[in-house]
This record gives structure tokens, C-alpha cells and sequence, in this order.
């Protein structure tokens, strides 16, 4: 029986002798391979969308603090609710959809907001 994440161990040190014996080349491909997966894309929307979700309901406190209009309240709220979607697609894998909602939306509230 193997200890518990020998695998793991076993897998970073062949990685490791990987890095060393290989080219240049061979090296940016290696390392894109490793950076660009699907879990640390969906990993990756979902904090953004967390930190959207925390710095909108912050902004829309202190906007209806200060007593701010109606129509900044709902736009910050709506861009609250972006970000909750941008999180919710990503956790279910929908990265690409996340990120073209919550472009098109931002968009769409920075044109609003201009009013």
C-alpha cells in the first residue's frame, strides 16, 4: 500500500525532471498545457464573480448611504446580479457564456449608467 498522495509526488517529480531535460520550446509547452484547464478556468470565473458580487453589494451600501439616485442603486444592484451569474456559470462549467454575459451586460449598464 502507498502512502496517501504518492502519486501526486511521484507525478511533480517526473514533471520536474521533464523541465529539466526538455527545450525551450518544449518548456512553453509543457507549462501552457498544465495553466489552461478547464477546472482552473471555472475556478478562476467564479472568483471573479465572487469579487464582483462582495465590491457591488459593498458600492450599493454606501451609495444608498450617501443617499445616491435610484437609478445607480438598480445599476449596481444589477451588476451584483452579474456577477452572481458569472460565478453560477462557471460552477456549473459554462465559462465562455460567463464571460460573454457579463461583458455584454457590463456594457450594456455602462450605457445605462450614462444617463
Amino acid at each position: 500500500m502507498s502512502a496517501p498522495g504518492s502519486n501526486e509526488y511521484e507525478r511533480l517529480q517526473q514533471d520536474a525532471l521533464r523541465m529539466r531535460t526538455s527545450s525551450p520550446a518544449e518548456r512553453r509547452a509543457f507549462l501552457r498545457q498544465q495553466r489552461n484547464t478547464p477546472r482552473n478556468a471555472r475556478t478562476a470565473t467564479m472568483l471573479v464573480g465572487v469579487v464582483y458580487v462582495l465590491g457591488g453589494i459593498g458600492q450599493t451600501g454606501k451609495a444608498v448611504y450617501e443617499g445616491q439616485s435610484a437609478l445607480v442603486i438598480a445599476v449596481l444592484v444589477a451588476a451584483t446580479a452579474l456577477g452572481g451569474a458569472m460565478f453560477e456559470f462557471g460552477r456549473r462549467g459554462r465559462t465562455r457564456l460567463a464571460f460573454a454575459v457579463f461583458v455584454v451586460g457590463m456594457i450594456a449598464l455602462s450605457l445605462v449608467g450614462q444617463l
